[in-house]
């Protein structure tokens, strides 16, 4: 059985310097149960914890304004010194390793609409993208599953 996943670029090379925030595309995750979303960025100056984002959460909305948007407990990540965090980020073994995150999503309990608000410590430039599984209808053609070409075997 394929897993029949719809996919969509959620951040696209959005740079931010340090305490900029980058925000990903809103990911509507309508006729869906399950997201999972990986973020990038490029390599971080250093190997330590304060050269890691100091803020990497996950929110939700009933709309796609860009205010209705709050924090999703259990998936606020942030620094070592930071409060009201669920986990701590993570830092890279080398400063030449790129950093990669990954939000794995039961969409069942929660509101339509999904973002990532990301604060970088350093300047670095964030891509990032989404699949949504456990779809109601599958994504039999490369439109509905968000792609130019599926190609399957």
């Amino acid at each position: 059985m394929f897993p029949q996943l719809k996919g969509a670029v959620a951040v696209n090379a959005t740079s931010a310097t340090a305490a900029g925030t980058v925000t990903t595309s809103v990911i509507d995750t309508l006729g869906y149960d399950w997201a999972t979303i990986d973020i990038w960025a490029t390599t971080q100056v250093g190997t330590s914890q304060t050269h890691s984002p100091s803020v990497l959460k996950l929110q939700e909305a009933d709309n796609t304004s860009a205010t209705s948007f709050v924090d999703v407990v259990g998936f606020r990540g942030g620094s070592a010194t930071a409060t009201n965090i669920d986990f701590l980020v993570g830092s890279v073994a080398a400063a030449t390793n790129v950093p990669a995150y990954k939000f794995n999503v039961d969409c069942r309990n929660r509101k339509r609409y999904l973002s990532v608000a990301i604060t970088p410590a350093t300047s670095q430039t964030f891509y990032g993208y989404v699949n949504l599984g456990r779809g109601e209808q599958s994504p039999s053609t490369a439109s509905k599953a968000g792609v130019l070409s599926l190609i399957e075997g």
